[in-house]
């Protein structure tokens, strides 16, 4: 039996990234626990005893997927390392040790892989951990690369998708979103210092990194009944996506809602604190820009996890990436 098929009912296309998550997660209920320990959050979170929380988590570097022939070897390499490590960000935990799987065809280039395995070594040595093993199989006819990356590593204080976030906590974001196909997905550096700073913080209650796109991104850590009341204004809209919105017929908004491949920390924040303290102490510590965008509040069925523009009351409308649409 293949895993192919030519009904479109039973294709993983019809259920969408998070329908096929879901799927699996049932799949595997008996062997898996809730997040954060299993299926659900930037890494999985397991116990370690005394030397704090261990994290592990995986990501994918495909070809023509997260990457084409702009890209040089080193930059490719360097992705599927940052990758990972901006999940380790998220949790505000600390990089310790990696292994790679690649899958490919005959015709892969030695001397290119050569350079994507510099691209490796480089970013794994600013970062402070080494690669302790992997794997090398063949796929594919021709024309295919396939790497993939389990990074592990550990956080005395595991930042979670799911912290208890009520209505009135606020929402914040490092750096500038949109318009990462210009440049900053190749350039992006993981917020690892700040992803630990925030963590040191009690007043931080949730924290995940955007990669697909602030407008998919944020809904994920809102709790039921609630929706996010965005200021639109104070929304840090990159430059990149101010020039891409030139070619493209979109808004910068739209770029900066959707694009994906941001990296930046997406941080809920007690309500029960004063976030211009908060801002004023991060300017001391971080280069990078940390920004109030809204707040979680309470919704109906109609806006339930959604984003709307505080401004007009409107909902703000998105093309977020998902994958397998």
């Amino acid at each position: 039996m293949t895993p192919f098929t030519d009904q479109k009912a039973d294709q993983i296309a019809t259920l969408g990234e998070n329908g096929l998550i879901e799927k699996i997660t049932r799949w595997m209920e008996p062997i898996s626990p809730p997040p954060p320990f299993g299926i659900g959050d930037d890494c999985a979170v397991m116990d370690s005893g005394d030397v704090g929380t261990l994290l592990v988590t995986v990501d994918a570097l495909i070809w023509n997927e997260h990457f084409d022939d702009t890209f040089t070897p080193q930059e490719a390499g360097a992705k599927l390392i940052k990758r990972n490590l901006s999940d380790i960000a998220a949790m505000g935990g600390a990089p310790a040790g990696a292994v790679i799987a690649l899958t490919l065809s005959d015709d892969v280039s030695v001397s290119w892989l050569e350079g994507f395995y510099a691209g490796i070594r480089e970013t794994a040595q600013k970062w402070g951990f080494l690669i302790v093993g992997g794997d090398v199989t063949r796929g594919g006819a021709s024309n295919f690369f396939g790497s993939h990356l389990t990074l592990m590593g550990s956080a005395a204080r595991a930042i979670r998708r799911n912290g208890g976030q009520q209505a009135g906590d606020y929402i914040l974001v490092t750096g500038d979103l949109g318009g990462s196909r210009h440049g900053k997905e190749k350039t992006f550096s993981p917020r690892i210092t700040e992803g630990q700073w925030l963590a040191e913080q009690s007043v931080v209650k949730a924290m995940i990194d955007v990669t697909d796109g602030l407008a998919k991104d944020l809904p994920a850590l809102l709790p039921k009944g609630t929706c996010a009341r965005l200021n639109i204004d104070r929304l840090p809209i990159s430059q990149d996506a101010c020039k891409k919105s030139e070619s493209s017929g979109k808004t910068p908004l739209t770029h900066a809602l959707g694009d994906g491949e941001d990296y930046e920390l997406l941080i809920i924040l007690d309500q029960n604190t004063d976030p211009e303290l908060l801002l004023e102490e991060w300017t001391r510590f971080h280069k990078s820009s940390l920004t109030l965008i809204g707040r979680i509040a309470e919704s109906d069925e109609s806006t339930e996890r959604r984003l709307i523009d505080h401004a007009t009351d409107q909902i703000i409308t998105d093309e977020a990436f998902q994958h397998f649409r």
